[in-house]
């Protein structure tokens, strides 16, 4: 409720809504937009500056899967509508645009993150992270396998804090008055006492008795209530490719896949390694050798690695990279970390696209191959889930075909395969029944196309080897029911019209009554009585459309009493009597709270007028992936 409000608006410090609002890059495109190099059509131009369509096919990709993490299956129902679709692009868009215009603003004004900040947010990174701490091996390698380098990297996590210390010195500048949060702290401890009559409905239901004039008039006056949707009736062929079991697979194509596959079953050898880096520069090599000839005189790899190393990062932990797979790292610091024999070893001095360094070997574990045995209902599983997935995949190639050379029925189609057609009754798109109740589905059975040229659907996938073909049959268009079908339905809603009806018009009586003091001989007549409202504020456990409408009631004065009615949470009515308001003078502990919050509240507002400062000021072009317009 109110207080609520206020409490979200404080929750954390105002860089948690910076986080939310700004540094998108990571959460629309991840780590791999910043290695993928595409070939470079245009979203967007932005003050002259490209956002490449790769750049917009990464963003909604990713906020695609966040999505359908978040949503479930529901999203999967969204994404058969076009329109939706589109809009969600429009929107990652329009988010890599805002960026776009952060970015150039940050430049403008030259900020700029320090290394130290740099550091830290790459550690925080959970890409980089094992068990919730950072890996320097996670590190290494996710940096080898995605061919960014560790500058790249750097780079662009500076630009993601520097857009963070723009919109930080925006936020931080808002603020709100003393005077405001403490009204505001003063209000949110109010407390309201009255009086309450609630008014039953049930006690005005067994008034009504209602003709069968009565019920149809209000049928005829209300026919939207009582619209039946539109309804088809349609054929339809459902080709499911059952899976075959893996104890039918031949033990000779076990055999043979295994064989052809055997990489798959090989687990690499392993390297636990440290190293000692220096970035290239014309005495790298030679300050290399001098530390190596200290390392073979007996002075310790690990501690030479924290003081000399210029990998700050493995550096703190004595050079330790973690346990690496052979073939995960540079070319060159691969072949020369697993050429190392022996635990203790030293490499020569090794050039990587990274440096010059120093390796040595922690300690290693063997390649080593799966025997058969250990993976032979694996592969059994997986030959089956293939052998069914091509059988479908065959049949239906040959069901999409037949429905396309004989349009008009499904009759040929189900004799050459062995189906059988299943016809349906009138159906609307609310109760379809399985396995038509599919957003896929219902679109197409629904669709003026098929119904006008009297023509079978094309093959619509469900998943799990499962496919439907339709035929619309006949539709019935949207139409009110007869009063026959739903008498008894307008019965019931005309008799809980008419006791809401009573109920308000009792309400209304009570209401004049009780301004005129005269409430005691009409609650006497009608039987009910009156509950008192003591002290409550507006976080009491009470109805809160109760609490709503007495905290928005104007004070009582000698010559006004103030004296509504309510509609209850549970569709019953009330009148409610407010007596007293109590607001506390003195402010409390909370008041810097509600002063915090309202500060972030008014940071997002001015964070939204910044945004829109600056597109109205930008020259944007959209490219053909969007409307065509421009500022």
């Amino acid at each position: 409720m109110f207080f609520d409000k206020l409490r979200a608006g404080a929750q954390g410090t105002v860089s948690k809504v910076i986080l939310g609002l700004i540094i998108i890059s990571f959460a629309l495109a991840g780590v791999g937009s910043y290695v993928s190099q595409p070939k470079q059509e245009v979203a967007a131009v932005v003050n002259g500056e490209d956002i490449s369509a790769q750049a917009l096919e990464n963003g909604y990709r990713n906020e695609r899967a966040r999505l359908e993490d978040q949503l479930g299956p529901q999203f999967s129902e969204l994404l058969s509508d076009p329109l939706y679709v589109e809009q969600l692009r429009r929107s990652v868009l329009e988010q890599l645009i805002e960026q776009r215009l952060i970015d150039q603003k940050v430049a403008e004004l030259g900020i700029y993150a320090s290394d130290n900040q740099v550091r830290e947010a790459i550690r925080a990174l959970p890409e980089f992270q094992e068990d919730g701490q950072f890996s320097n091996s996670r590190y290494q390698q996710l940096l080898a396998r995605s061919g960014i380098s560790a500058e790249q990297l750097r780079d662009n996590i500076r630009q993601d804090l520097s857009r963070q210390l723009l919109v930080n010195t925006l936020l931080d500048s808002s603020f709100s008055l003393t005077v405001e949060s403490g009204l505001l702290d003063k209000l949110s401890r109010q407390q309201r006492s009255g009086e309450i009559v609630r008014i039953p409905l049930a006690k005005f239901a067994e008034q009504v008795q209602l003709s069968e004039e009565q019920v149809k008039a209000y049928y005829e006056e209300n026919l939207a209530k009582f619209q039946r949707p539109e309804q088809v009736k349609i054929n339809y062929l459902l080709l499911d490719s059952h899976r075959q079991a893996s104890d039918n697979i031949d033990d000779a194509a076990i055999e043979a896949e295994y064989q052809a596959n055997i990489e798959q079953y090989r687990q690499p050898g392993q390297r636990e390694l440290a190293h000692i880096m220096l970035t290239k520069s014309e005495d790298a090599k030679a300050k290399l050798k001098a530390i190596a000839k200290r390392i073979a005189e007996g002075e310790s790899f690990a501690e030479l690695a924290k003081t000399e190393s210029e990998d700050a990062f493995s550096g703190e932990q004595g050079g330790n990279l973690g346990w690496i797979e052979e073939g995960t790292l540079d070319p060159a610091f691969d072949n020369a970390a697993f050429a190392l024999k022996e635990v203790g070893d030293v490499s020569e001095v090794v050039e990587s696209n990274e440096g010059f360094h120093l390796i040595t070997l922690l300690d290693k574990k063997e390649a080593k191959t799966q025997p058969l045995a250990e993976v032979r209902e694996r592969i059994a599983a997986r030959l089956a889930k293939e052998q069914a997935a091509n059988d479908f995949y065959e049949q239906e190639q040959r069901l999409a075909d037949l429905v396309f050379e004989f349009p008009d029925s499904l009759d040929m189609a189900a004799q050459e395969l062995g189906l059988s057609v299943v016809s349906t009754d009138f159906f609307s798109a609310e109760d379809a029944p399985t396995p038509l109740n599919d957003q896929r589905v219902i679109s197409k059975a629904f669709a003026k196309e098929l119904r006008e040229q009297d023509m079978n659907s094309e093959v619509i996938e469900l998943g799990d080897n499962k496919a439907i073909v339709i035929h619309v049959l006949e539709q019935r268009p949207a139409a009110p029911r007869e009063f026959a079908e739903v008498k008894d339905k307008a019965r019931e809603q005309a008799t809980t019209a008419a006791t809401a009806k009573l109920a308000e018009q009792a309400a209304s009586e009570l209401q004049t009554a009780w301004a005129n003091n005269k409430q005691d001989a009409w609650l006497a007549e009608q039987e009910l009585s009156v509950e008192e409202l003591k002290d409550l504020t507006r976080e009491s456990e009470q109805d809160s459309a109760l609490l709503t409408r007495l905290f928005a009631m104007p004070s009582p004065s000698e010559d006004s009493a103030s004296i509504q009615k309510v509609t209850l949470t549970d569709a019953s009515l009330a009148v409610v009597k407010l007596n007293k308001v109590v607001t506390p003078k003195d402010d409390s502990e909370l008041q810097a709270q509600i002063q915090e919050g309202q500060a972030g509240i008014q940071g997002q507002k001015e964070f939204a007028s910044f945004i829109m400062a600056l597109k109205s000021s930008a020259k944007i072009k959209y490219g053909d992936l969007s409307s065509s317009e421009e500022n």
